[in-house]
């Protein structure tokens, strides 16, 4: 207790400030006293820490792993220095604070490894090396998140799919990069978990931002479709959709050509159900509808797109 009251180490400071102040009153005599401290092992945890940080400092080389006891003064020693904390935090973060004893760190057994001489390389056999398997099933969560990267790789199993909606909910989010790869492998499943998301009274319009970003697909429309049957769509949601299928095939018509007449069919027949279906009024974006039918004309579904439209605006 001699070497405390001659060497003032401060709970409430961190390590630099503590050598900082030492620094200022050390001497050789000061430094051999610290060591004889670490030595015998019988000062509190916060002064062991600052001297084995005051030796580090003032002696680079010098080998201080026999004096360690424990984990937090390896770190030390290795330079971890934990700007900014005080003693007291850095103690607290491994319950050394609240010990009335040191106790000796403790490390696994480990088998000695074999060392191979290079001439024996060609024995070593493949099935040596293990994968690690990892349980999916810990938390619903950790399950979750499993089985929705499946469903952006490949079509789901009816019982993942059912799992899927089960586990599902409204915190657990999907960003814009999945949500579009949901659509373009299971779009039943996105439609179906926006549903339970309307039911349980959450603003599915984040997830409806994201549709109208993706690309324009079978998938896409299928979906949009499947939804309007289930749930009331905004209107401000529909016409932005509407719109950009009548855009997508307009940059068709002269960057893909080939593809033009088929997207045009798709897109057509999709309008005419929305508009059938009653949960689309072609009004909201009329002259944009009539420009493209005139547009495209000579196919034969956006000709019959015109005439339901203006069946519809008539008996409006």
């Amino acid at each position: 207790m001699q070497v405390i009251g001659k060497i003032p180490v401060e709970m409430k400071k961190t390590l630099d400030e503590n050598y900082i102040m030492i620094k200022e009153q050390c001497k050789i005599e000061m430094f051999n006293q610290m060591m004889n401290s670490l030595l015998d092992q019988k000062q509190a945890p916060h002064i062991r820490l600052q001297f084995l940080y005051n030796i580090r400092q003032w002696d680079q080389n010098l080998c201080l792993s026999d004096l360690c006891i424990n984990q937090l003064e390896i770190n030390i020693t290795n330079n971890i220095k934990y700007y900014g904390q005080s003693l007291e935090q850095i103690l607290k973060q491994t319950d050394l604070l609240k010990m009335n004893q040191i106790q000796f760190s403790c490390e696994f057994m480990r088998p000695i490894p074999i060392i191979v001489p290079h001439q024996s390389f060609e024995d070593i056999s493949l099935d040596l090396i293990h994968l690690t398997i990892w349980d999916y099933n810990v938390t619903p969560l950790m399950r979750f998140r499993y089985l929705l990267c499946q469903a952006q790789c490949t079509k789901l199993q009816q019982g993942d799919y059912q799992q899927i909606l089960t586990l599902f909910k409204p915190e657990y989010k999907i960003d814009g990069n999945q949500f579009k790869l949901l659509v373009e492998q299971n779009p039943q499943l996105v439609s179906d978990l926006i549903k339970k998301l309307h039911q349980l009274g959450v603003n599915t319009h984040e997830y409806l931002d994201q549709l109208i970003q993706i690309k324009i697909s079978i998938q896409a429309l299928e979906l949009v479709n499947q939804l309007s049957k289930s749930i009331s769509l905004p209107d401000q949601f529909l016409n932005m959709f509407i719109t950009k299928c009548i855009v997508n095939c307009e940059e068709l018509k002269n960057n893909q050509p080939q593809q033009l007449a088929r997207q045009v069919r798709l897109v057509s027949v999709f309008i005419r159900t929305l508009i059938k279906q009653k949960t689309f009024d072609p009004k909201k974006i009329y002259v944009e509808l009539q420009g493209f039918c005139l547009e495209f004309s000579s196919i034969l579904e956006a000709t019959q797109l015109f005439k339901t439209i203006k069946n519809s605006v008539q008996e409006q």
